[in-house]
């Protein structure tokens, strides 16, 4: 069990709630209004779910209209006994039917490494905050990319830029054709994927797009913690692929000067 010291410390990070969601990720409620509207239980997942909070309250406003889950990495990172806490002490369940309070489903493990669940299980997908702590991010892309239905969509919190890092290190994925830097949303509009506004920076909206990621070699990721501890986030370094459709350059001459 976490202690109580332990649980009221990391409340504010890790108890964002469906208002956090909408300023970080705008639109994740609507999204899910429109798919039940045509009927279905809509299936929803949240990356570094934490505490909680926002599929809590997504089970009060929505009932057992949409099946829950979420990912943390460690089990002290948010389990069913905090879940149970978290409702009660915010009481978000005091207006729910008894039928209609089952908690999600959490698992555990890192989301770069595999997520638990089948190919295109997922309706709605989204992550508040935790985009900067995941190693391998384009791993987590496209493990996210692959439990979308065909017309799933996700939503990962995730600014171009880190504020309040040195510009060294405020570009958290950094992606490198040759000696020429791609900025990281002109490589999402290459797979038909964007990295659009919130009212609280910006987010990748994800769609299913299989080819994401296969062009990219991963060259080093860095903890920036362990530069400095008051900084925040793994950068993740990429070297992009030669297309292989490209017609070849040929070699440069030899330059036999000085021999």
């Amino acid at each position: 069990m976490v202690r109580d010291a332990h649980y009221r410390a990391k409340l504010a990070h890790r108890a964002r709630g469906l208002h956090d969601v909408d300023l970080r990720v705008a639109g994740v409620t609507a999204e899910i209004d429109a798919r039940l509207a045509r009927g279905d239980i809509v299936r929803i997942l949240e990356l570094g779910c934490g505490y909680g909070t926002a599929l809590l309250e997504l089970r009060a406003r929505y009932g057992t209209r949409v099946e829950l889950h979420g990912m943390n990495r460690v089990y002290d990172d948010g389990n069913a006994d905090i879940l149970a806490r978290n409702a009660a002490d915010r009481r978000i369940f005091d207006a729910v039917p008894d039928g209609a309070r089952e908690l999600p489903t959490i698992a555990y493990g890192d989301i770069a490494d595999g997520l638990p669940f089948a190919d295109g299980y997922f309706d709605v997908v989204y992550s508040q905050v935790a985009w900067l702590y995941f190693g391998r991010k384009i791993d987590v892309l496209r493990e996210t990319i692959r439990v979308l239905g065909g017309d799933g969509l996700a939503k990962i919190d995730a600014d171009e830029l880190k504020p309040g890092l040195p510009p060294e290190y405020a570009r958290l994925v950094e992606i490198w054709k040759g000696a020429t830097l791609m900025p990281f949303a002109d490589y999402l509009a290459r797979h038909a994927m964007t990295l659009a506004e919130a009212p609280e920076g910006h987010y990748i909206r994800v769609n299913k797009v299989a080819s994401f990621g296969t062009d990219l070699e991963p060259v080093f990721e860095i903890d920036l913690a362990t530069i400095n501890p008051n900084w925040d986030g793994i950068k993740c370094v990429y070297r992009l692929q030669p297309d292989p459709s490209s017609p070849a350059r040929d070699p440069p001459a030899a330059d036999d000067r000085g021999t």
